[in-house]
């Protein structure tokens, strides 16, 4: 059944707000469903009090926190105990380089790309300088930004403890195949892997015993939810890990590797991003009764298809324009590029370009997105940067239709 489009909409008020505007930033924070904000306000109208107590708000209360995480905790196939509740993956990743990089010696090396989001390098270099460690850094190809893993192999060596890399770039816009790399660092190290999966979430909600990673982040903000991010260490790594909490709590799960506390109100309306897949999958298929990683299978593969239309005509364009040079994969026919689509137009500024397309009504963006690094690489002012267009399921093909109108005209 191709993805009814309409329904979809329904399911987004703020698309209501100017039905001429075309959001394509979705990569920055996504449009919040409904079922986000029936959660958000009935728990800030009628449970905002400290919960887990017994008199009735507060026990209402700690159950939809605990709602919240049981219902993530089995959408991603993975333990309770083993499932982080923060306020971004940004502040989940510095707090994880103090919890894992404790033990770390200056006889240890690390792996990092260029290809990621700073938060998915920044904290964990610093952290292995102030170790005195060994930082090798897998590189990009310089001309599309892709990740090759034949670079990668000759990186690693017995002294290898981690290996940082991304699901998808913010910027690259290209999924990186993590079950397979995966496999091949395990069979040619003992290193674990930790992946930011902040560019990859909003398409794909993973099982992350499937993929075999030991770590794994993202930022429910860009998956149609609060300002939370989702973090998951594996449980059989947890006492190689040095507790972030409280000393009077440490040893606690729930708190080990998030020493601010939840943000109660935050946490329970995480709840909604699952009811509305739980509508969305309702809507398409007969059978709604079936294991939460397979729900989140079937979703994928309902608004993949959709999204590779919307992507295909924009990259397609951007491919063959003798004024634009386009990053990441060209098409969409390995079914691994995300509608997150960024290039350097060669003779105006990526500001300039962007100016114009907002002037059209079209929400985008420019600059490096806090992948400073990566841009920099691929020979860009880091300042200026790139434009990025940025879709989501929401929009629709005459959006795209539209931004491919708008760059026509503004690139001439």
């Amino acid at each position: 059944m191709p993805l009814d489009i309409d329904f979809v909409r329904q399911q987004f008020e703020q698309l209501d707000d100017d039905p001429q505007f075309i959001f394509a930033s979705n990569a920055g924070g996504s449009y919040v469903c409904k079922q986000v904000n029936t959660v958000m306000e009935h728990y800030n109208r009628h449970t905002r009090v400290q919960p887990y107590s017994d008199f009735p708000s507060s026990a209402e209360a700690g159950a939809a926190m605990d709602r919240a995480k049981q219902r993530w905790a089995a959408a991603l196939n993975i333990d309770l105990s083993e499932l982080t509740v923060g306020p971004s993956t940004s502040m989940n990743t510095y707090v994880m380089s103090q919890a894992i990089g404790d033990l770390w010696t200056a006889s240890d090396e690390i792996i990092v790309t260029n290809q990621d989001h700073e938060a998915n390098s920044g904290a964990w270099r610093r952290k292995a300088i102030e170790k005195g460690m060994t930082v090798r850094q897998w590189g990009v190809d310089p001309e599309t930004g892709l990740l090759h893993v034949e670079d990668l192999i000759p990186l690693l060596n017995e002294k290898t403890r981690w290996v940082f890399f991304t699901h998808c770039s913010n910027v690259v816009g290209t999924t990186n195949p993590v079950a397979q790399i995966v496999r091949q660092i395990k069979a040619n190290s003992s290193a674990r892997v930790f992946i930011d999966a902040v560019a990859y979430a909003p398409h794909h909600i993973s099982d992350l015993k499937a993929l075999g990673v030991d770590a794994y982040a993202f930022s429910l903000y860009k998956v149609y939810g609060p300002h939370q991010g989702l973090l998951y260490i594996n449980a059989a790594i947890h006492p190689d890990l040095t507790s972030q909490a409280h000393y009077f709590l440490s040893g606690d799960p729930a708190k080990d590797f998030n020493p601010a506390g939840p943000q109660h109100a935050q946490v329970a309306a995480c709840a909604g991003v699952l009811d509305y897949f739980d509508a969305l999958h309702a809507h398409h298929f007969d059978n709604n009764d079936v294991a939460e990683p397979q729900k989140m299978a079937d979703i994928h593969g309902l608004i993949l298809p959709y999204e590779n239309q919307l992507a295909a005509p924009i990259l397609d364009f951007l491919d063959h324009h003798p004024d634009v040079r386009l990053i990441g994969k060209t098409t969409t026919r390995d079914n691994d590029r995300a509608p997150t689509i960024a290039f350097k137009p060669l003779k105006l500024s990526s500001q300039s370009l962007a100016n114009k397309l907002q002037s059209a009504g079209i929400g985008t963006e420019h600059g490096n997105f806090y992948a400073h690094r990566l841009v920099s690489d691929l020979g860009f002012d880091p300042d200026d940067g790139v434009v990025r267009l940025s879709l989501l399921h929401y929009n629709r093909i005459e959006d795209a239709e539209k931004i491919l109108q708008e760059l026509d005209r503004s690139l001439k």
